[in-house]
């Protein structure tokens, strides 16, 4: 079925229920491992402004983790370096233990790992895996499978977005990100 590794992710008490052998998430995984470097940072950085918008609910008034989304912009565009933003990725991530619900620590995450993409490509998936997990974990007894689906076409749309933007001449990039591939 469409989410049993999901359910069995659940029943063993793991914190992360999804992950790279996520039944529901071949196609996607397999199309952002595809795609051009700077398809993924574009589309990670987008999909990571939904869940730091989020986190607003569990910490009122706290912008570290737009900060930090915006930190990691700058630095795929090369206007700051990467101990400014890795700062305040961390920083990120370190919410997690801030809170008590488990909702928002896979948030937290889902942020870092999105803004992490920026170093490296292989951090893009967290966005996946937390901000699912974080979804499944708003109402545990019952998953929503035509939500998961919406929300998986959702990344689709986003990585289309992204790979127009990423072929934008007037987008700047850090010279690390310039001309990979």
């Amino acid at each position: 079925m469409y989410l049993d590794d999901v359910y069995r992710n659940i029943k063993r008490g793991r914190s992360i229920l999804f992950d790279a052998k996520s039944a529901c998430l071949c196609g996607l995984l397999s199309a952002l491992g595809a795609a051009e470097r700077r398809v993924a940072v574009l589309w990670a950085l987008e999909g990571a402004k939904i869940p730091a918008e989020r986190l607003g609910q569990f910490f009122p008034g706290d912008g570290r983790f737009l900060s930090a989304v915006r930190a990691a912009e700058e630095w795929s565009e090369g206007k700051i370096k990467r101990p400014a933003a890795r700062r305040m990725i961390l920083a990120v991530h370190s919410a997690a233990g801030e809170s008590a619900s488990p909702v928002a620590a896979a948030l937290c995450h889902a942020v870092g790992q999105a803004c992490s993409a920026v170093q490296s490509p292989r951090h893009a998936p967290g966005l996946v895996f937390y901000e699912l997990t974080a979804v499944a974990r708003e109402s545990p007894a019952e998953l929503d499978e035509e939500r998961n689906k919406q929300k998986i076409e959702s990344y689709f749309e986003l990585l289309a977005e992204a790979e127009r933007l990423a072929v934008n001449p007037g987008r700047s990039w850090a010279g690390f990100l310039k001309h990979q591939s």
